[in-house]
């Protein structure tokens, strides 16, 4: 009996860890195109409010907000693979005004040139994901 009990402890114990692990996927997408999603989440660091990065998705173009600076790229996206990549990805060059922003532009560009998977999490967030980090985003009401 103490063997079960054991084997029972150990099995939610494992059970609780894995849903204290990192970002759970429920899906990829079935589309990006014409979607508007502004940042919640830079590798686990919340964004300066009203300075979210953003992103928006056409058919073959994407473009948005660093916090600073716009970003825009072509990109291509495979829905069955959840596999995306930014394939010429270029950034104004303005500067911050605000020095809180500089570090959090700095994570979002650096993840987003190393984006290789796009997926959406238990929340309807899209969350993506490279070698670089995450990046999370809530759908964007205004398209901002």
């Amino acid at each position: 009996m103490t063997s079960r009990l054991v084997g029972g402890l150990l099995l939610v114990g494992a059970l609780l860890l894995a849903a204290c692990g990192p970002l759970t996927r429920e899906a990829h997408p079935a589309t990006l195109t014409n979607t508007a999603w502004r940042a919640v989440s830079i590798n686990g660091q919340r964004p300066v409010a009203g300075s979210e990065p953003t992103a928006r998705f056409m058919v073959t173009d994407a473009n948005g907000s660093g916090g600073c600076n716009d970003w825009f790229s072509p990109y291509t996206y495979d829905p069955s693979t959840g596999h995306i990549a930014f394939t010429q990805l270029a950034m104004t060059a303005r500067g911050c005004d605000a020095p809180a922003l500089e570090p959090i532009e700095k994570a979002f560009s650096d993840v987003l040139v190393a984006v290789t998977d796009a997926s959406i999490d238990p929340e309807g967030r899209l969350v993506l994901s490279g070698s670089a980090g995450d990046i999370v985003f809530a759908v964007d009401a205004v398209g901002g």
